[in-house]
């Protein structure tokens, strides 16, 4: 994801921005200000984030937002300046037709149907099963530096995007899409929209499910992750740079905005949501149609919009249905305080 040779102070110029601490550090990649790696610069523009900052990061940031020691890069606009650093990192994509790539490693036990196109770089592991024919269809598109692991099942119509990554014993049910480009967009004064490069990877760690046409976008940079055992049922949006933690379960047409963490052991159930960067508790459980917009403590039971304790919910919905009654009584109630009405002469 990055170019050898670009420094801080590259970086500091081609933005626009003020350069704090070592110019001649070389920048290889975009990571969170949470977790950074070397190499890495961290994007923040969000004053909730900086207790969470990593204090190795180095930051492309706001004015003023860069401690006297701190490495990085100040701007007057930290959203748009990201913009313009990804479409720097951001890689053609390479659709060809169905083929196995001669660079690709591919077990001697794995299985490729029919239709299956796999890229260059890609690692099929021992007993993976790509559109096997003698079952599937094929008809499954697999990109650039893809690794997929031992005895992962990937059934028809799926499309695995570049540099995304697949644990063992995974299945992938028809026609999902994994490492797709995240819906991002700002605004802009000349084009209206401006479109955010996504130049992030999708892991999928070990034992996980995904049905049916559901969606996990790559990250915008760094990684959108699903963590080992969950499982994930058809018709579901994951967004970029999302983390899921351990074997939680995500019910049918539930989504999951951009940068929203699901803690261990979460259930989210049928059209349930959680909105950009809450984060949910270990052991929450979010009833259907649940609409999570802030953080959520662990083991709480959730339910309606915005969600809130799942008995304070029930309270609220037993007194909405009561109100016909109420107003009734309250209209009789006035009747009898203002007496009878005065007859007309």
């Amino acid at each position: 994801m990055g170019i050898e040779g670009l420094t801080l102070a590259n970086i500091a110029e081609m933005i626009g921005g003020t350069l704090k601490g070592e110019g001649s550090r070389i920048v290889t990649s975009i990571t969170s200000p949470e977790d950074p790696c070397p190499g890495s610069i961290s994007p923040l523009w969000e004053k909730k984030l900086i207790p969470h900052v990593h204090p190795e990061a180095v930051l492309l940031t706001n004015k003023g937002w860069i401690t006297e020691n701190g490495q990085g890069v100040e701007v007057e606009d930290p959203r748009r300046a990201l913009v313009k650093l990804l479409e720097f990192f951001d890689t053609d994509k390479n659709y060809s037709s169905p083929s196995v790539h001669e660079t690709a490693v591919v077990s001697e036990s794995a299985v490729i149907g029919e239709n299956v196109t796999v890229g260059p770089g890609c690692v099929l592991s021992d007993q993976c099963r790509i559109g096997d024919g003698s079952v599937l269809a094929g008809n499954v598109w697999v990109g650039k530096h893809v690794s997929i692991g031992d005895n992962t099942l990937i059934e028809p119509g799926v499309v695995i995007y570049d540099r995304s990554t697949l644990g063992r014993n995974c299945i992938v049910h028809a026609n999902a899409v994994i490492g797709s480009d995240g819906f991002g967009f700002m605004p802009d004064p000349e084009k209206g929209l401006l479109r955010i490069p996504q130049i992030g990877i999708a892991v999928i760690e070990d034992d996980v499910e995904i049905g049916v046409c559901s969606s996990i976008d790559r990250a915008t940079f760094g990684e959108t992750r699903i963590s080992r055992g969950t499982k994930i049922d058809s018709h579901v949006k994951i967004a970029h740079n999302c983390k899921v933690g351990e074997y939680c379960i995500i019910v049918a047409q539930t989504g999951l905005a951009g940068s929203s963490t699901l803690g261990r052991g979460v259930t989210m159930a049928a059209q349930s949501g959680v909105g950009n960067h809450a984060r949910v508790g270990d052991g929450v459980i979010a009833a259907g149609r649940a609409g999570i917009t802030d953080d959520t403590p662990p083991n709480s039971v959730v339910s309606g919009f915005p969600a809130i304790d799942h008995k304070k919910d029930l309270r609220q919905i037993a007194a909405i249905r009561q109100l016909p009654d109420l107003i009734k009584n309250v209209k009789n109630i006035e009747k009898r305080l203002n007496g009878p009405e005065p007859e007309n002469k």
